[in-house]
């Protein structure tokens, strides 16, 4: 027991070393989709005869190729930045692929308590789940995203499956801490993150049906005061301004407001054999305008334009159980912790295989140590990670407080 001690500390600090290593960040590792996307400034690589670049007012935003995944221009494409309701498409990617749309959900009065924009639900009505994401996608509704987020579990487990889902999009800007982009400490996404989303949902037939329905008469209401009788039913709308304002070949997504995120847009268009996404954070004035004009600059120069990143693959799909299991920022159940715990644990054993372990990590932690110390490299990198890109083919929570609409 007297040598158990020792090795303990030494596994421990060579435990903490390598933690520290892990967390450190990685200065000469690329942003992922490109070398490019770096930096506050325009991002665009003109060809001879390419038009100019509009000048828009807007803090962060991404244009890209739906098809090949090429970004045709940006600006601070990998800034964090709150989300807004923009983050609700990760809520209804993420959701789209667990709950049957047919299935009947029975509201509480926390879901139509919720703060923010709301369709209108009602308290211990019934909905479908197809229901509930035309009005998360549509008007916004926060009471719809408290709704879906119950059905499929609780918000705890949605939020876990929603980061899960951005990892397996390779979208590592992203944070997110509820299911309807209402403030939260910590959420957090980017340009480039939402046009990877955008890029994966799009294609789902029942997602395009969702971002592409301009009007919905018979949205249910309350329920009938006698049984066997009608139940009564409302009228809403989307407040996607390309929809509104009626631009050419638009085909989604969705817009968001909150005092700290300002407006947030992604948009898509098609026309011809061209599909574009713009994505848009922090805009000042009207989103239209941005919007617009960033599009038709891209269908006028997709061609005269080289890339200057891409939209990169998805990771392998990732099952439920280990979704589930993938906790957020902070989990206690954080695999480098549990290492080193179990490094830590293996020194008290005496098993031989496992003091010949420890007594290597013993060395090693004294040659650490002595790095650290002064005697040696002054820095430990590692290599560069690099992604093969795509190539193919108020209340302070506000969100969606009924900004003009489109906003």
């Amino acid at each position: 027991m007297r040598r158990a001690r020792p090795l303990r500390l030494a596994l421990a600090a060579t435990a903490a070393v390598a933690l520290v290593m892990a967390a450190a960040p990685i200065a000469s590792a690329e942003p992922i989709g490109g070398p490019l996307l770096t930096g506050n400034d325009v991002i665009v690589d003109p060809r001879p005869g390419a038009a100019d670049l509009p000048d828009v007012p807007v803090s962060a935003w991404v244009l890209a190729d739906l098809d090949t995944g090429a970004i045709l221009a940006a600006k601070r494409p990998h800034a964090q930045r709150p989300p807004a309701s923009v983050l609700k498409m990760l809520t209804l990617l993420t959701l789209s692929q667990r709950l049957d749309p047919g299935l009947v959900y029975t509201t509480t009065h926390d879901d139509v308590a919720v703060e923010g924009s709301r369709v209108g639900l009602v308290e211990k009505a019934t909905y479908t789940v197809r229901d509930l994401m035309f009005g998360l996608m549509m008007q916004s509704g926060n009471d719809c995203a408290s709704a879906l987020a119950n059905a499929n579990g609780g918000m705890e487990l949605t939020v876990s499956q929603m980061n899960a889902e951005a990892q397996r999009l390779q979208a590592h800007d992203t944070v997110a801490m509820n299911a309807s982009g209402l403030p939260a400490e910590g959420q957090v996404t980017s340009a480039y993150d939402l046009a990877l989303i955008a890029r994966e949902a799009l294609p789902r037939p029942d997602i395009y049906a969702y971002v592409n329905t301009r009007v919905i008469e018979d949205f249910p209401g309350y329920m009938p005061d006698k049984p066997g009788d009608p139940r009564p039913t409302m009228a809403i709308a989307t407040q996607n301004p390309l929809f509104i304002q009626g631009y050419k070949g638009a085909i989604g997504m969705k817009t968001g407001w909150t005092t700290e995120a300002g407006r947030t847009f992604v948009g898509a268009a098609e026309r011809g054999n061209t599909s574009l996404v713009v994505v848009l954070l922090n805009v000042e004035g009207e989103i239209y305008d941005s919007a617009a004009s960033l599009l038709d600059w891209g269908f006028d120069n997709v061609a005269e334009v080289t890339p200057v990143g891409y939209l990169v693959d998805p990771v392998e799909p990732i099952t439920d159980s280990s979704q589930q299991s993938i906790g957020l920022p902070g989990d206690v159940d954080d695999p480098l912790a549990q290492a080193a715990a179990a490094l830590a644990g293996e020194a008290e054993t005496d098993n031989p295989s496992t003091n010949v372990l420890a007594l290597m990590a013993c060395v090693l932690g004294i040659i650490l140590g002595l790095i650290i110390m002064g005697l040696g490299v002054r820095s430990i990198r590692g290599p560069a990670r690099r992604t093969p890109p795509r190539r193919a083919d108020a209340r302070r929570v506000d969100d969606d407080v009924r900004e003009p609409i489109g906003s």
